[in-house]
């Protein structure tokens, strides 16, 4: 062995190269292994070719008279002239069968072995289009001459070394996936990360082959990449790229790592492929992982493999995603579904979110897409209260302590009856092995009996909720009891992981996604139980809850921003489309402290003029406030001791931040936004000094009160809104404007 050529990343390059080396005659000189794999011999190589991020522990280079590096991560590690290691490297880089063969022949030359140099590497394209039956395109208008006509397109990112080596299974199975689905296929092969000879990174390909004009050809993209979408170079230019592009990036994912079959056996996809396949690529937006591709092992590469059921699967989801883009406002459907805790007094807990006021946002979206051109009837409830009074009046909640199946029906609060006959449809599309699960725990929906039973009406499964044309209004089902009534007997641990969902979960949201056949389901509130469905826990499959429950339909989720680490469980599991809010408004605790500080400040004036029966008659008034504030204070506290524990109270009291009431989602009003702006900066080292320079201002006009600090505070939070509601920015406010912002919001407090 005289020459060594090292593949890593599990790349199929190993294999064209080995048989690039035999096809050449020269597997006697050059050997080509994995960096996992040393060599049985102690030869010392002469020239060594690297494709692996990092040196193999086990090569020895003292011999070596040649290193190229052809992974930049071992640039460094060069070695020989110049031009000789850019041109090995060069064979690599470019690739292709063609190109390692005339590596081989470069070696053998280079050895001596040849007295021909052989030509330098053929260029090959580092993008492109690359259809299983039309093979390569290098512009999307060549590509849609050939392909043009479908009604939608669906654009896919996938690695270029998959098109060099043939490793494309999982490409083909989507492609012809979505053609089933009537969605053209436009796949895209990348480097996908910039490099020295002019790779170009997603970003480039996403330019040159999904828009054309500055507008997008494609309704959704499948990113089929491993790490980062975007380049993330600091410009921000990959975010107005995908902004420009404007539509859904779906994630196709690959684990690295496992079989198709071992995924099956599996909880999931493993974590290097969570990492590379699911982490990274949430940063930039990508949204709905679902595994499409295993690897199986072969020597010192993965093939990949296909997953055919959801290569389907995606196609739908797709086509969902594109017939929301392409309908008129006027026909979407859309479901609007609340949380409906379970064991909590359901009737009353319906629609409670974190931080949220839940029915007033969906109040306000209803009103909104009326507004928009969506098929919005009937009379709309004016406020959140309102929605709640007909939710309860109307019984449109699921059956429990006082709620059973009649009264939802005979009250109006009852969306559709499904028959068991048609539920059973359903029912039996589910692998054999959930429908076991389902009859174990809650009973045979043929011969239905017992809280089963106690569920139906008239032989229907009930979906409760409020219509307004293509819009409805719905709790989220119950998941872990069945029937009205909750004395332990029929009543599971709800976050069992073996225990399925019920019957009327499943019977509901089919008529979700099949019979009211939503074009988007809207989750209102954190959180719900969809995302905690017994299943693997990312990576999942068809005998999954979660991917059962929300069939094909595109989900999204308005939630708490102060709660990411269920955030993404729902974005994994539920294949939801995260819309965050922002924390309900904060302000400083600065109520009911007036009363309490003249007291003190009383009591102090007293003892500092030496006045002592002003200042025990002070004193006694300051116990009882301090009483009234709550402040636990021993009686036997001295005079100073009381009034320094009122002093400290008072301080925390101003520095405190609580909760003022519950966000609605939209309101971006100026006040909120001064409140919440005002209370976190109080915390803050430059809090002390603004507030010394306004009480400064105040004094100044003779404004003054016992609580002059307090009302600084207050005047920072109405001048900040005064120039929010003004539009001023950042690089907008001047001294000249600052004051008159200042005299206005002072008359405004005081009248002064």
């Amino acid at each position: 062995m005289k020459a060594l050529i090292v593949v890593g990343y599990n790349s199929p390059m190993i294999e064209a190269a080995r048989r690039a080396v035999e096809a050449e005659g020269l597997s006697d000189i050059i050997d080509v292994r994995p960096p996992s794999k040393p060599p049985a011999g102690g030869e010392t190589p002469e020239i060594v070719v690297l494709y692996t991020p990092t040196m193999p522990r086990w090569l020895d280079t003292r011999s070596a008279r040649i290193i190229a590096p052809a992974a930049e991560e071992l640039a460094g590690a060069a070695r020989g002239p110049a031009e000789v290691v850019a041109r090995l490297t060069a064979y690599v880089r470019m690739g292709g069968v063609e190109n390692l063969r005339l590596l081989a022949r470069y070696i053998a030359y280079l050895l001596g072995l040849g007295s021909e140099e052989p030509p330098p590497p053929r260029r090959l394209p580092w993008h492109g289009i690359w259809h299983p039956r039309l093979g390569l395109h290098a512009s999307t208008s060549s590509y849609l001459e050939h392909y043009g006509g479908w009604g939608c397109y669906a654009g896919i990112l996938f690695h270029r070394s998959w098109w060099l080596y043939g490793n494309t299974e999982p490409v083909e199975a989507l492609v012809e996936a979505l053609e089933g689905e009537g969605v053209g296929a436009v796949p895209v092969f990348t480097t996908a990360h910039r490099g020295p000879m002019g790779e170009p990174s997603a970003e480039d390909s996403i330019r040159e082959f999904l828009l054309a004009g500055g507008r997008p050809v494609v309704d959704v993209a499948v990113d089929m990449l491993s790490f980062l979408l975007l380049d993330h170079g600091g410009s921000g230019e990959g975010v107005e790229l995908l902004k420009r592009l404007g539509v859904p990036v779906v994630k196709a994912v690959r684990d690295s790592r496992q079989s198709i079959r071992e995924w099956l056996g599996s909880t999931g996809i493993t974590p290097q492929s969570l990492i590379y396949e699911v982490v990274m690529p949430e940063l930039d937006g990508v949204i709905e992982p679902v595994l499409l591709a295993g690897s199986v092992r072969m020597e010192g590469w993965r093939r990949l493999e296909a997953y055919r059921p959801h290569a389907r699967y995606i196609a739908r989801r797709v086509k969902a995603w594109s017939r929301l883009r392409r309908k008129p406002p006027s026909e979407r459907r859309i479901a609007l579904i609340l949380n409906n805790p379970p064991c909590k007094m359901l009737e009353a807990t319906v629609g409670v979110a974190l931080g949220l006021d839940a029915l007033e946002t969906v109040v306000r979206i209803l009103h909104r897409l009326r507004g928009l051109g969506y098929r919005v009837e009937g009379r709309l409830p004016a406020s959140g209260q309102e929605l709640a009074d007909m939710i309860l009046e109307k019984r449109a909640v699921s059956e429990f302590r006082w709620t059973s199946p009649r009264d939802i029906v005979e009250r109006g609060g009852c969306l559709a009856l499904i028959p068991v006959e048609k539920y059973m449809e359903w029912f039996n599309e589910l692998p054999e092995e959930k429908r076991r699960e389902m009859i174990e725990w809650w009973g045979d929906p043929r011969r239905p009996s017992g809280p089963l039973a106690a569920a139906l009406y008239k032989g229907c499964f009930v979906v409760p909720g409020l219509r307004f044309g293509n819009i409805v209004v719905m709790p989220q089902p119950k998941f872990g009891c069945a029937g009205p009534a909750c004395d332990g007997t029929v009543c599971k641990i709800l976050h069992n992981p073996r225990v399925p969902p019920p019957h009327q979960w499943l019977a509901v949201y089919r008529w979700v996604t099949r019979v009211f056949d939503a074009d988007l389901i809207i989750h209102v509130g954190t959180h719900g139980s969809l995302e905690f469905r017994p299943g693997k826990r990312v990576g999942l499959s068809p005998l999954c809850w979660p991917e059962i429950t929300i069939d094909d339909k595109p989900f999204a989720y308005i939630y708490a921003v102060t709660n990411p680490m269920e955030a993404v469980v729902a974005k994994r599991r539920a294949y939801a489309v995260i819309v965050d809010h922002v924390h309900p408004p904060l302000e400083l605790r600065l109520e009911g402290l007036e009363a309490l500080e003249e007291a003190l400040n009383e009591y102090r004036e007293a003892r500092g003029k030496g006045d002592e029966a002003r200042a025990a008659e002070a004193l006694k008034r300051l116990r009882e406030e301090a009483s009234k504030a709550g402040i636990p204070l021993p009686g036997s506290l001295s005079g100073e001791e009381l009034a320094e524990e009122v002093h400290r109270f008072i301080d925390r009291a101003r520095m405190s931040m609580v909760e003022h009431g519950l966000h609605v989602f939209g309101d971006t009003s100026p006040r909120t936004a001064a409140s919440t702006a005002v209370a976190i900066v109080s915390h803050g080292p430059p809090w002390p000094p603004l507030i010394d320079r306004l009480e400064e201002w105040l004094r100044g006009r003779g404004v003054c009160s016992h609580d002059c600090r307090g009302l600084a505070a207050r005047l920072a939070e109405e001048a900040l809104a005064m120039l929010l509601q003004q539009g001023v920015q950042s690089g907008m406010l001047t001294p000249s404007l600052l004051a008159k912002v200042l005299e206005e919001a002072t008359s405004r407090l005081v009248g002064a």
